[in-house]
């Protein structure tokens, strides 16, 4: 049953955590991670203390990056690159420990608002994407032109759905391209509604028209990847998708397709399979997978509500590495994790 809904304890204890990436040439270093932008950003907040946030695998670049910010602004650069919890979201604690007036964050993020109001500039990265083969590509998976579908991508990829579009608009007709939903500069003023926002992208829907309608065709990842390795953010979208829909991933690189129909299926069962095994549970341990999202605390509050509710005991623990940490705690029948919607590890059941 284990190996059904779940990854092995063995994959877990596996996976190696924080490998950094290669080193960008120096010469392209200002386009990977976009520092014209960054720059005018800074310039634009006026700030002279700014938190550099890196993931792990681009933390070979963070040196680099800092020294050639504060050559072109004169401010200065701390680098973050050690975050309590996920590193795709916004580390406002970090920030605040080295006096920091503003936050970039670069590489992937959830965009969940900071738990604490700070200007932040977000940089993805721009892939290269395979424009010409992609095309082929949604020709082949999608042979009717009137069919709706919507145009997703990772957020590197972000930057070529427009030039994507542009090549299958004048066959396709009924295409919607998503965009990341970057959260508006500090005392922005609140404006008219906006499009739809969901799984993090902005949907630009027309009136009357629903996202249920649509079939999906998602611009990342690799060729092959397993359900163990799967990118959170891909994972999100096939859980809440709506089902029957079809969904399609394309590898930017060489334009090879998968259907992700029957992954998403799995990851379906495995979800009611948890959500079983938590309404069987009679001591639930809630995990404090975040403490830089904003309403952490009232999450929280409501998660402990509903277990006394239910009837059940619950303890809130904050812990480091929750894979491994969890085992000390035997006599929970089930953790539950709160944390961002990136922030959950790959998909693996602590029990």
């Amino acid at each position: 049953m284990e190996s059904t809904f779940s990854s092995p304890a063995e994959a877990v204890l596996k996976r190696e955590a924080g490998v950094p990436g290669l080193l960008t040439p120096p010469a392209d270093l200002d386009r990977v991670y976009e520092l014209e932008r960054v720059v005018e950003f800074v310039r634009d907040v006026g700030c002279q203390r700014v938190a550099l946030q890196f993931p792990d695998q681009l933390l070979g670049d963070a040196g680099a990056v800092a020294a050639r910010l504060e050559e072109t602004t004169g401010s200065k650069m701390f680098i973050l690159g050690d975050t309590a919890y996920g590193s795709c979201c916004v580390d406002v604690l970090g920030a605040e420990q080295a006096g920091a007036q503003a936050l970039v964050h670069f590489g992937p993020a959830c965009l969940s608002p900071p738990a604490r109001p700070l200007p932040v500039a977000f940089v993805f990265g721009q892939r290269s994407v395979a424009l010409e083969l992609c095309a082929k590509a949604f020709e082949a998976q999608n042979p009717d032109p009137t069919a709706p579908v919507v145009l997703l991508s990772e957020p590197a990829c972000a930057h070529a759905l427009e030039a994507l579009a542009t090549l299958l608009h004048p066959r396709y007709q009924d295409l919607l391209v998503s965009s990341p939903a970057l959260p508006l500069p500090l005392g922005s003023p609140s404006s008219e509604p906006g499009p739809l926002e969901c799984f993090g992208r902005y949907f630009p829907l027309a009136p009357g028209r629903h996202l249920e309608e649509y079939g999906a065709f998602y611009v990342g990842g690799s060729e092959a990847s397993s359900d163990t390795d799967l990118d959170p953010d891909l994972s999100r979208l096939l859980l809440g998708w709506a089902p029957g829909q079809p969904f399609f991933s394309c590898c930017p690189d060489t334009g090879q397709t998968q259907d992700q129909g029957a992954r998403a299926e799995r990851l379906r069962a495995r979800r009611w399979y948890l959500v079983e095994r938590a309404r069987d549970a009679r001591v639930v341990g809630l995990l404090a997978g975040t403490l830089g999202v904003a309403q952490h605390h009232e999450a929280l509050a409501h998660l402990r509500n509903i277990t006394q509710a239910a009837g059940k005991r619950s303890y809130v623990l904050a812990l480091g590495g929750p894979p491994l940490q969890a085992c000390n705690f035997p006599e929970m029948d089930v953790f539950v994790l709160l944390a961002c919607p990136l922030g959950a590890p790959s998909p693996t059941t602590f029990w």
